[in-house]
This record gives C-alpha cells, sequence and structure tokens, in this order.
C-alpha cells in the first residue's frame, strides 16, 4: 500500500469520500424543504467538504513525510467513511420507497392522457404502478447497503449495486428525471466503482480466471464452439428480421 501509487490513491480516497460526503448533505438537504436545514448550509458544507477533499491528501503526505500520522488508520477509516455515506445515501431512499415518499404521482398529473406526460412522471408511475415491486427494489437498496458496511461481505454487495445503480442511471439521464437524482446516482456509481477497483484482482480471478465446473463438450472442436456460440446471436436477430417483415406482409 505504501508504493509508488500511495499518492495517487490518498487523492482518490479523500475525493471519492468528499464527493459521496456532499451527496449525503445534499439528501439531507433535501432540495431545501428542511428548515433547520436551508441551502445556504448545505451548500456551504458541500464546498468545504469538497476543498478539504482536494487539500487533504497532501496535508496527508506532508506529515506522513515527517512520521507524525499513521497512514493506515487513516486510509482505513477514510475507506470506512466511503461505505457508510454510500449506505447511508442508498438505504435512505429504500426507506423512501417504503414509506411512500417515492413512486407517488399526483392524482391530476396520473389523470393527463400518456402523450402528455414527462419521462419523470412516466418513470415514476410505471415503477409505482407495484407496490411490490417497488418493496423489491427498496429491499436491493437497503440490504445491500447493509452488507456494504462489512469487510466480508463488501465486494458482493458492491457488484450487486452498481449494476443497480448503473441500470438507475440510465433511466435518469435517458427519461430527464431531474438534476438531483442525476447527480446522486452518478456519485454513488463513482463510489460504488472505487471500492470494485481497490479489490480488481479478486474480480478478475473470481469472473474471468476461474475454471468453470461445468464439463466440457470435448467431441466439438474449439472452432465448432465458437460457431455455434455466435449462431445463438445471429440466429436470434434472423428470427427476429423474420417477425418482422411478416408483420408486414
Amino acid at each position: 500500500m505504501m508504493g509508488k501509487n500511495w499518492l495517487l490513491l490518498k487523492i482518490g480516497t479523500c475525493f471519492i469520500a468528499g464527493i459521496t460526503f456532499a451527496a449525503l448533505l445534499l439528501l439531507l438537504g433535501n432540495s431545501g424543504t428542511i428548515s433547520w436545514f436551508p441551502p445556504v448550509v448545505v451548500f456551504s458544507l458541500v464546498g468545504i467538504s469538497l476543498m478539504v477533499a482536494v487539500a487533504f491528501p497532501f496535508f496527508w503526505q506532508f506529515k506522513e513525510r515527517r512520521q507524525q500520522v499513521n497512514s493506515v488508520k487513516i486510509y482505513s477509516f477514510l475507506h470506512a467513511f466511503i461505505r457508510y455515506t454510500i449506505a447511508f445515501n442508498l438505504a435512505s431512499f429504500g426507506w423512501k420507497k417504503i414509506l411512500g415518499l417515492q413512486f407517488v404521482v399526483p392524482f391530476e398529473i396520473a389523470a393527463k392522457p400518456m402523450n402528455e406526460q414527462t419521462g419523470e412522471w412516466l418513470t415514476w408511475y410505471y415503477y409505482g404502478y407495484s407496490q411490490t415491486f417497488g418493496l423489491i427494489i427498496a429491499g436491493i437498496q437497503i440490504i445491500g447497503s447493509y452488507l456494504l458496511l462489512f469487510r466480508r461481505t463488501m465486494l458482493l454487495a458492491a457488484v450487486i449495486l452498481f449494476s443497480f445503480m448503473l441500470n438507475l442511471a440510465l433511466i435518469n439521464i435517458f427519461y430527464g428525471m431531474n438534476a438531483g437524482a442525476l447527480l446522486q446516482s452518478v456519485v454513488l456509481i463513482i463510489g460504488i466503482l472505487f471500492l470494485m477497483l481497490l479489490d480488481y484482482k479478486k474480480l478478475i480471478d473470481f469472473f474471468l480466471k476461474t475454471t468453470s465446473q461445468i464439463p466440457s463438450i470435448t467431441s466439438v472442436t474449439p472452432s465448432m464452439k465458437s460457431m455455434l456460440r455466435l449462431s445463438a446471436i445471429l440466429l436470434a436477430l434472423l428470427f427476429t428480421i423474420y417477425l418482422k417483415v411478416s408483420l408486414h406482409t
């Protein structure tokens, strides 16, 4: 950990800690609807957290060279802090779904024709149509957040939450969700991706290098196997083209 990339790791860790904490502050600010936490305080704290995130790694490096700090303790604290801010943020959105603060569309909006709805309201109405599905999404967010707080289950939770949040970010982008929701999803993705990259060797070993226990078909040559794999994709395309043509004839 103390190698040539140690300063870069410090900078990256502090940066991720800063932006995830800033996202948490914006979540707590709740778009200025909380009287005791007005926007001026929220954005002031966001600015301070980002400035500290930029300056602290160099202060940390300076103190380390003089052997005045325990770098392992600082790094482990920041790592835990990142996981905590991400978990708090995600769990909050999960609890909001359970308590009816998300996926709720006002009647005057829901009564409008579908072609008059914005992408945001269509998305909220669609996901709010099934309460059970909303609870499943909330469960993934809450349970995944909890597992993120344990070192043993952190990587498993990060992989699950990364896929979940990537899908959510794409929805936020292409369905015109508000900028705050998009910002939250992007920051959380960056934070989770950072946690995953710290253990990227484990991911590569598990997903790409682990030998499968499924027996291989030895009677088929490697080139034939490649052709059969490709045929699954191309034949599906040809079948779909056939369906499209038949519908227009």
